[in-house]
């Protein structure tokens, strides 16, 4: 789990990014403001104050919801620090628990810059602040890993069987490739029924999400293998 310390490195990072780029776009929306209410009130400099402020409380939770979105879990701080928002049990973030967790991020700073948060950090048995426990997310730490280090220990695949449609390979998400490929990575670490049955998962995964299936001969995880590799060598080809 990441601790106080790398998630709090990680917000500053993200506090001086947004700082930059929420003052500019500020400027320009409080500039555009300014232009259009002149033509119709004497207040437009109180009107345009109060649209700046909506303006700024939108970006400040905007950044942090659309990043880990499409990020899958991280924004530019978090990825620096090589930490990741992810969904208990290890799955990937909807979109929804990204937006619940960040919407209570002010519930979090209360009474005093993440007052709350922190304590609610400290005291949690998985380092979660309030916003995690309401969406059920936690933020751990995670090792950078080269794609080559992970297909040079995939199964070898059995003579004969058929390349793999490329348009339906082109339907299977990379975040699920990734999955896969730190699956068979860690195979041997995993007792044997869960390692069948987490590799049943995610055959039915790359079943549901592109309608590949096992060949005959071919394991669950010799599956898997030619799924990642042959992913590779279509993104690979010009």
């Amino acid at each position: 789990m990441a601790g106080a310390g790398s998630r709090a490195a990680a917000y500053f990072i993200d506090l001086l990014i947004m700082f930059f780029a929420g003052q500019l776009l500020t400027n320009l929306v409080m500039y555009l403001i300014v232009a259009l209410m002149s033509w119709f009130s004497q207040a437009s400099e109180l009107w345009a104050g109060a649209v700046a402020g909506l303006f700024a409380f939108a970006f400040y939770n905007a950044y942090f919801i659309v990043f880990e979105w499409l990020m899958n879990g991280q924004t530019p701080g978090k990825r620096l620090l090589h930490i990741r928002v992810i969904k208990e049990g290890g799955y990937a973030l909807r979109f929804f628990d990204t937006l619940l967790r960040n919407l209570l991020r002010v519930v979090d700073f209360i009474p005093l810059f993440y007052g709350v948060g922190l304590a609610s950090l400290l005291l949690s048995r998985n380092c979660q602040r309030l916003g995690d426990l309401a969406a059920g997310t936690l933020v751990v730490h995670q090792e950078p890993a080269s794609a080559a280090s992970l297909l040079d220990d995939l199964p070898a695949a059995p003579a004969g069987l058929e390349p793999l449609p490329a348009a339906q390979l082109n339907t299977v998400a990379p975040e699920l490739l990734t999955l896969a490929a730190e699956y068979l990575s860690r195979r041997t670490e995993f007792a044997p029924r869960p390692r069948q049955e987490l590799g049943a998962e995610l055959v039915d995964l790359v079943q549901r999400s592109s309608g590949l299936e096992p060949q005959t001969r071919q394991s669950t995880e010799g599956f898997l293998a030619a799924v990642i590799r042959q992913a590779e060598q279509l993104a690979s080809t010009p």
